[in-house]
């Protein structure tokens, strides 16, 4: 009771833990729900090539205008990655996988997955964060190494906190915005915008290659796995390494191949991209700008109240 305390504000700390307690019970039920039905639709995976793209043009609000999307995920990024206080980020995290799962009728499963990779990386930072930052009251006191004090205090404990809370508000907004809008009509944003075109078309291919790469790495792995190339520590070194060499080999064969059929189909140094064809709603614009000024409101009075 002390940490909560030390981190959470006597009134609000119920109100953030039943809010944790009904997400992780729509997560629940909406995983459930699609249990039944994973056996007669195609299952996907984050390393799908064209994962994003289905998802995307499959959303409802795929009609709704690219950038009343762009303008909503950018001011709940802006918002929650400045906040001085984890609150509100987590209240836009909640708003930001609510509107994924209700609305934009994504899988669970897959929003899921997707979610996993950053919150790895940013609860390692936050466990760094947690034990090695100093100052405040000293909460758990573990062992000391040399210059390095592994302890918990109030002043690490806020700052982790803050820390998974804005990459889970930043992350949570990203992936409405990439799994509800086609990756084309973005960068037909981006062009409307007078974005330097080389810098769309490297964005476009640096896009493409991604999933590339991360295909013909499985496809590589999975074949050393079938020849028993994992078995043990020296086989495990010596597959690796030629996994390595093997993907840029096969990745610089892929870049020739697309610079070739792109000369094949009279490339001028201009990708053209399809016209945005969104449209903007008055329920959909009200919305979004309730959003935003709400989210606006709630960071000036944590700066008020700091």
């Amino acid at each position: 009771m002390h940490i909560m305390e030390g981190v959470l504000p006597g009134p609000w700390w119920q109100l953030w833990l039943g809010l944790a307690f009904v997400l992780i019970a729509a997560l629940y039920l909406l995983r459930t729900r699609s249990a039944a039905r994973c056996s007669a639709k195609k299952s996907h995976t984050i390393f799908d090539e064209h994962i994003l793209d289905d998802v995307a043009i499959a959303s409802p609000l795929r009609q709704v205008s690219a950038w009343l999307k762009l303008l909503f995920c950018l001011s709940a990024i802006i918002v929650g990655v400045t906040s001085p206080l984890p609150y509100l980020p987590l209240f836009i995290a909640a708003v930001m996988i609510f509107a994924a799962l209700f609305i934009a009728k994504v899988s669970p499963r897959l929003y899921g997955s997707l979610l996993t990779i950053p919150l790895v990386f940013a609860g390692t930072g936050a466990a760094v964060i947690l034990f090695i930052t100093g100052g405040g009251e000293t909460l758990v006191d573990f062992f000391r190494i040399g210059t390095f004090h592994f302890q918990i205090t109030t002043t690490s404990l806020e700052l982790a906190a803050l820390v998974l809370s804005r990459t889970l508000a930043g992350m949570c907004s990203l992936y409405f915005l990439t799994l509800t809008t086609p990756i084309t009509s973005l960068f037909s944003v981006l062009q409307k915008m007078r974005m330097p075109q080389a810098f769309i078309d490297l964005s476009m291919l640096i896009y493409r290659y991604i999933f590339v790469f991360i295909g013909e790495a499985i496809a590589i792995h999975n074949a050393q796995i079938m020849r028993g190339g994992y078995g043990t520590w020296k086989n495990y070194l010596t597959s690796f390494s030629m996994l390595a060499s093997m993907l840029f080999i096969r990745t610089w064969e892929k870049g020739e191949a697309i610079f070739v059929s792109m000369d094949a189909r009279c490339y001028d140094g201009c990708m053209a991209l399809p016209e945005e064809d969104g449209h903007v709603t008055p329920l959909s614009a009200v919305s979004v700008f309730l959003f935003i000024a709400l989210i606006f409101g709630l960071l000036c009075a944590e700066m008020l109240l700091l």
